[in-house]
């Protein structure tokens, strides 16, 4: 994988929206009104630029799981700071420094669009029971196969196969409602 800081604005700016979905899942509607998303995403480039060297696969599918994990730590953070109700100043980090990182994270974050559309489906699936949510997130964000998501939820493939499906049919029925409101 080419990691020119050219080819890995392209990388990540094709996966920004993906991302973005994703942290806001992640987060649920408690976090989100206390927390701005975008702010999880530009803190997840950063975090990701600044660690780039300990990214050791070789593809975008890789590099997207890696940064949905980096993603889900700062969400977990920033949960756990937000649900103590103190401020820790050891956990900040000093933006001195950190200039290019920074600009190259607001220039990435400005060229991506929130459409209504997307903004529908995160409604969509955020009415969807926990275990239906979770394993969309498992296939279409995270991109596991069947067997993989089996090995998570302790289910068989043909079980997880059988789980997405009716999670999509309710999905579907979640979309098909909010369009008829």
């Amino acid at each position: 994988m080419d990691r020119s800081p050219a080819a890995l604005d392209a990388v990540y700016e094709k996966m920004a929206p993906r991302l973005l979905s994703f942290i806001r899942l992640k987060m649920g509607r408690a976090l989100r009104s206390r927390l701005e998303s975008r702010d999880i995403l530009q803190a997840t480039f950063a975090k990701s630029f600044e660690k780039l060297d300990d990214f050791k696969g070789a593809d975008s599918r890789a590099l997207q799981g890696w940064l949905m994990r980096i993603a889900e730590r700062e969400i977990l953070d920033r949960a756990d700071f937000h649900g103590r109700q103190q401020r820790d100043a050891g956990r900040e980090v000093d933006a001195a420094g950190h200039e290019e990182v920074a600009a190259r994270s607001r220039s990435i974050l400005s060229r991506l669009i929130l459409d209504e559309r997307s903004r529908q489906l995160e409604e969509a699936l955020e009415r969807l029971p926990e275990a239906q949510r979770e394993i969309i997130v498992l296939r279409a964000f995270q991109e596991l196969s069947f067997p993989e998501i089996g090995r998570l939820l302790g289910k068989s493939e043909d079980a997880s196969r059988m789980a997405y499906a009716r999670a999509m049919t309710a999905l579907t029925l979640a979309l098909d409602a909010r369009v008829e409101r």
